[in-house]
C-alpha cells in the first residue's frame, strides 16, 4: 500500500473537515481511523503502535484531530442504547461507530486505566455493549480493568446486552464463555443466570441443562421457580428434552406442586425417563447431589427411572458390568445412603414394598443394612460411592433381569 498517497489523499480530503472531526461530529470520517488504530487493517504493519498506524494515513494536524475525535466521542449524547447495540449484533449487524468508542476507551486507559473508572456509567456500559459487537482483535485493556476492578458496571451491561440479543432471537451469543466456558465467572453467573434462562427460549436442550444447574447452583431459588413457572405456561411450544428440563428443575424446586405433572408426562417412555435421570445426575459432583431434596424427593425420582433400568442386564449396556444408566440409578441410592434423615429408614421400607422395585431388592436391603450399621455402631464410616458400588457388586446384589417395566 502507498501510505504516502494515502496521507496525501485522506489530507486533501479531511482537513478542511478539522473542526467537526475534532469535536467528534463527524464520526463517519473517524471510523476508518478507529479501525486502523485498532488493526484491522491487514496492510498496516501489525507491530506498529496504534497511535503511529493513524500517522500512516494522516498529516501531524489531521491526526492530532482524530485523537481528540475519539476522546471527545465519548462525550456523544446520542450513541445507540445498550439494547440497540444488542439487537443489531443478534441480526448479525453493528454500529461501525462502536470501533470510535473503542479507540477513545483505549486511550484513556493509556494514559490513566484509573480514568475509566471516572467516566459516566451510561457511556462505560455502550461501550461493554461495543467491545463484544465491534469485534476487532484488538486487546480492550480497558474492559480487563473494570472486569477485574469494577465489575459491579460490568455486570448490568452484560446483561442488557445479551437480554437485547436473545429478545431478537440470536444464535450466537459473545463472551457466552463467561458462563458456559471451561472457566466461568461466577459473578458473571449470579448476576446473569436468571436472565438468560428467561430469554433464552431458542436455546438447545444441552445448553438449557447446562444453564438449569448453573441456576441450581448460584440463584436465589425462588426467583429460579418464577423463571421455570414463566417457561412453563407456554410449554406446548417447547421441544420435548427442553420441556423435560424446565419441568423437572421446577419439580425440584416444588416438588409437591409438580410431581403429578411431571411423573404423567414422563411416563414409562424410557427416552423421558432417561433425561430425567442424566439431568438430577447432573445436578450432582463426586456422587454427592449439590441441591438439598427430601427423602421423600429421591424415592419419588427412584419409582419413575429405577424400574426402567435394571442393574447390569440392559439394552443400552454390556452384560457382565453396569452400565451408565444403571450407574447413574445407584447415585440416588447412594444419596438415601448418605441421609442423616432419623426416618429414612421407614422410608426406604415402604419403597421396597412398591411391586416395580422388585429389581433393586438387593440394594433396598444393603441400604437398611446400612442406616442399621450407621445409627448402632459407634465409629462406623460411610464407603464412598465406588465403595458402595464394588460391595453391591461383590454381594450379588445388581443382579437385576429386564422386566416388563424395562420398556424398548
Amino acid at each position: 500500500m502507498d501510505f504516502e498517497l494515502t496521507r496525501k489523499e485522506n489530507d486533501e480530503l479531511l482537513l478542511s473537515q478539522v473542526a467537526s472531526i475534532k469535536t467528534g461530529e463527524n464520526i463517519q470520517a473517524l471510523i476508518p481511523f478507529a479501525k486502523a488504530y485498532l488493526g484491522m487493517f491487514y496492510v498496516i504493519d501489525s507491530e506498529l503502535a496504534p497511535k503511529e498506524k493513524i500517522k500512516l494515513l494522516a498529516n501531524a494536524e489531521l491526526t492530532e484531530s482524530v485523537f481528540a475525535g475519539f476522546l471527545a466521542s465519548l462525550k456523544k449524547p446520542d450513541l445507540p442504547s445498550v439494547a440497540e447495540i444488542g439487537h443489531a449484533a443478534a441480526s448479525k449487524k453493528e454500529f461501525a461507530e462502536g470501533y470510535v468508542i473503542l479507540a477513545g476507551l483505549d486511550l484513556v486507559a493509556k494514559k490513566s486505566l484509573g480514568n475509566v473508572n471516572d467516566l459516566d456509567v451510561d457511556l462505560i456500559e455502550k461501550a461493554i455493549a461495543f467491545h463484544f459487537s465491534n469485534n476487532s482483535g484488538y486487546s480492550d485493556i480497558w474492559f480487563e480493568y473494570l472486569f477485574s476492578e469494577h465489575k459491579e458496571k460490568v455486570l448490568p451491561a452484560i446483561s442488557q446486552y445479551w437480554v437485547a440479543m436473545l429478545k431478537n432471537k440470536t444464535t450466537y451469543l459473545p463472551g457466552k464463555n463467561l458462563v458456559l466456558g471451561d472457566r466461568p465467572d461466577i459473578e458473571v453467573i449470579q448476576y446473569c443466570i436468571l436472565s438468560l434462562l428467561g430469554s433464552w427460549t431458542q436455546c438447545k436442550a444441552k445448553t438449557l441443562s447446562q444453564l438449569l444447574y448453573l441456576a441450581f447452583k448460584f440463584s436465589e431459588i425462588n426467583d429460579f421457580l418464577i423463571v421455570c413457572e414463566h417457561a412453563l405456561e407456554h410449554d406446548e411450544i417447547l421441544n420435548e428434552k427442553t420441556r423435560l428440563y424446565w419441568l423437572t428443575a421446577a419439580y425440584l424446586i416444588s416438588p409437591d406442586k409438580y410431581f403429578a405433572r411431571l411423573s404423567d408426562y414422563v411416563g414409562r417412555v424410557k427416552l423421558k425417563v432417561m433425561l430425567l435421570l442424566d439431568f438430577v445426575v447432573l445436578l450432582s459432583k463426586e456422587h454427592v447431589l449439590n441441591i438439598k431434596m427430601s427423602n421423600k424427593v429421591v424415592i419419588q425420582i427412584l419409582r419413575m427411572v429405577a424400574p426402567i433400568f435394571p442393574p447390569q442386564h440392559h439394552v443400552y449396556g454390556a452384560l457382565g458390568e453396569l452400565d451408565i444408566n444403571s450407574k447413574n440409578v445407584m447415585v440416588l441410592f447412594y444419596y438415601l445412603a448418605c441421609s442423616k434423615d432419623k426416618d429414612v429408614g421407614n422410608e426406604i421400607k415402604i419403597l421396597r414394598k412398591a411391586r416395580v422395585m422388585k429389581i433393586y431388592s438387593g440394594v433396598i436391603d444393603n441400604l437398611l443394612e446400612l442406616h442399621v450399621r450407621k445409627n448402632n455402631e459407634q465409629n462406623f464410616i460411610l464407603p464412598n460411592f465406588d465403595e458402595y458400588l464394588a460391595t453391591l457388586v461383590k454381594d450379588n446384589c445388581l443382579q437385576g433381569r429386564s422386566n416388563k417395566f424395562d420398556l424398548r
